[in-house]
């Protein structure tokens, strides 16, 4: 009798187990920018070949099979940031103005950069995304963050913001609504290089307004 509780256990756990490894086996933007909040480094793009490497997406048999690359591509020097690399693969994001990519690269074809460590006061600035901004100030309580968030389509236009303190630890940092509010916001933030890579809760704006991305002062 006491058989059935058990292998269902088993059953939900294995089930657990498999749902967080397909997540962590995906590189779409949001993965991305959850990722790099646990760590996130510099690299360049040496291809062993001294030519292309091509970002490859997820799917079934991805990142591995020829189908899964895309026609986006890099060549040496071009600087990328890694959240995480597993089997050969990693979880890269390259930006150029308003334009960025986010996808498998091989490995192989990325060297580590050497960067200076990211202090507290490092934080203080206008950080900005795009049409998005998070202002960080500090003061004699210790630092503050002022964030605008905006979404434009299909005629409409829908905006999010945040205010407040934020703590501060190192090269990560978050800011939260005060206990209670509803919806809860909430930003994490995490620095490297000239960097700052933020991900929310996703209560913090309109529908489709998200503070995540790869911010630069």
């Amino acid at each position: 009798m006491r058989r059935l509780p058990i292998s269902v256990t088993t059953l939900l756990a294995g089930l657990a187990v498999a749902t967080f490894a397909q997540a962590d086996e995906r590189c779409g933007y949001g993965d991305f920018v959850y990722a790099a909040q646990d760590g996130v480094a510099v690299y360049n793009v040496s291809p062993a070949t001294g030519g292309r490497t091509y970002f490859h997406h997820d799917g079934e048999g991805c990142p591995d099979a020829p189908s899964c690359q895309l026609k986006s591509y890099l060549v040496t020097q071009d600087e990328v940031l890694v959240s995480k690399v597993q089997n050969g693969w990693a979880c890269a994001w390259y930006g150029k103005g308003d334009r960025h990519t986010t996808g498998w690269l091989k490995k192989t074809d990325l060297i580590k950069s050497a960067v200076a460590p990211s202090g507290e006061g490092d934080w203080v600035g206008d950080w900005d995304f795009g049409d998005n901004r998070i202002t960080i100030t500090r003061d004699k309580k210790g630092f503050k963050a002022v964030g605008e968030a905006a979404w434009k389509g299909m005629g409409q236009e829908r905006s999010g913001s945040f205010q407040g303190r934020l703590e501060v630890k190192g090269v990560s940092a978050v800011y939260a609504d005060p206990e209670g509010t509803e919806p809860f916001c909430s930003v994490d933030m995490r620095r490297v290089s000239r960097y700052l890579v933020a991900s929310d809760s996703g209560n913090c704006g309109g529908a489709s307004v998200t503070f995540n991305g790869v911010y630069v002062r």
